[in-house]
């Protein structure tokens, strides 16, 4: 692939003395939950308002230093944002009710698209090994001292306050963990005795995804990742996704490795657009040739459930204006059909489209890691809707957005000052004819 010089001003991110500010933001995406259960647990009692308001205030942030960084290539999701908000309001006019939860799902794409956008390329590497440390240091404190963690952030505490969610949908009543934290024997690494860890994510869904981004970046950055950078990312991740007891991680991660490593000069980057139709083709065959039971809690059952809830979608509901809460309900283990749901069949092309063909063609990191997103987003969309969450969800669309800068071009050596400072001393004379 090649490169296209670009003028110097282009290549810029956002100016001295913010430039550490869409890092920091990022980061803050990424813990600021955990911050939060802190507070409820030790503090005060918070209510979902301030939760709200914390996630739209990251968000705001985030357009504001889009905004006063702007640059060209912002524009595709700018308009994807407004194409969407297009949607939102169709669906509430139909529906007469506005759910800004709905819109706020997948503004959350271009938002961190653009935020990283306004970031320095060469200081990517920094702002994700931060991330991972805080993560790694989280997760050892939650294994070696899970009591104490669980004093520290009270996460039964802080879903129900903040969540809505009540004692009696937590299978471990005498634990202060997350609802699924329970490990049981028919999980992938059921061998471990150990609870299903969640680290600053403070559920392990959450964590499983976090898994799955630091595999997609590892192997579209590997190149400019130095081997500490590569031992740590990789070891912690490993740990993580054995703690997290993550099937979707595993097998995600298998599949990004294999395509961006085995096909990495060979796939261009539109085959990405067809990944998700495939692997809902696979599912329908899978589950209909197989005859796969829907509801039970394993990946078959998930698939299953996915492929027979979309079998009962009516035209309402791939227009996005269906009122059914039942179908609502149902379609947080399906990503693809809570998407369809509230943005329509329109909506979720428009979205999958965006990424795929508004991304750069420039690098091999850029197309690396657009094929692993999507392998990504379309294994998940089979069984969750968990990649809408912030917490995970910013930094996988913040790296995405730094990987569309055009990269600073190397400035050439200036021959005629190289042959007169070798001139003037006779051994860089010597160093100057033989290089």
């Amino acid at each position: 692939m090649t490169s296209h010089a670009v003028p110097l001003r282009e290549s810029l991110a956002t100016h001295r003395p913010l430039r550490v500010v869409p890092g920091l933001l990022v980061i803050a995406a990424v813990c600021f939950n955990a911050g939060l259960a802190v507070v409820n647990g030790n503090i005060t009692s918070l209510g979902p308002a301030l939760v709200i308001a914390a996630e739209m205030a990251l968000v705001l942030a985030a357009h504001a230093v889009a905004l006063a960084n702007y640059r060209p290539q912002m524009l595709p999701w700018y308009l994807l944002g407004a194409a969407l908000l297009v949607v939102a309001c169709w669906r509430s006019m139909a529906l007469q009710q506005f759910d800004p939860k709905y819109f706020r799902d997948v503004l959350i794409i271009p938002t961190f698209v653009v935020l990283g956008m306004t970031f320095d390329r060469r200081s990517l590497n920094r702002v994700v090994v931060i991330v991972h440390a805080v993560v790694m240091i989280t997760l050892v404190f939650e294994i070696l001292a899970t009591d104490a963690y669980s004093a520290v952030f009270k996460v039964k505490e802080y879903y129900i306050n903040t969540r809505g969610y009540d004692v009696q949908s937590f299978w471990n009543k005498n634990s202060d963990l997350f609802v699924n934290a329970v490990r049981p024997d028919s999980r992938l690494f059921s061998f471990l005795d150990l609870h299903r860890v969640s680290s600053v994510f403070l559920e392990p869904v959450s964590l499983g995804s976090y898994c799955i981004v630091i595999i997609a970046f590892i192997c579209a950055r590997y190149e400019e990742l130095s081997r500490t950078q590569v031992l740590f990312l990789v070891g912690g991740t490993l740990i993580a996704m054995l703690g997290s007891d993550s099937r979707l991680a595993a097998m995600s991660s298998v599949l990004i490795v294999a395509i961006t490593v085995m096909g990495r000069r060979l796939l261009p980057r539109s085959v990405a657009l067809v990944y998700l139709p495939v692997v809902l083709a696979v599912a329908f065959l899978y589950v209909t040739i197989g005859g796969i039971p829907a509801g039970s809690d394993d990946f078959p059952g998930r698939i299953a459930h996915t492929v027979h809830l979309l079998s009962r979608f009516s035209v309402d509901e791939f227009l996005g204006i269906s009122s059914d809460p039942i179908l609502l309900s149902e379609s947080v283990d399906s990503g693809i059909g809570y998407l369809v749901l509230t943005q329509s069949i329109f909506g979720v092309a428009l979205i999958w489209g965006a990424i795929v063909l508004a991304s750069a063609n420039r690098s091999s990191d850029q197309v690396r890691y657009v094929h692993a997103v999507c392998v990504y987003l379309s294994l998940t969309m089979i069984v969750s809707f968990a990649f809408l969450s912030i917490k995970t969800a910013s930094l996988l669309w913040f790296v995405y957005g730094v990987l569309q800068l055009p990269q600073r071009p190397q400035a050439k050596p200036d021959l005629r000052s190289v042959t007169r400072s070798a001139a003037a001393h006779p051994l860089r004379r010597r160093a100057a004819l033989v290089s």
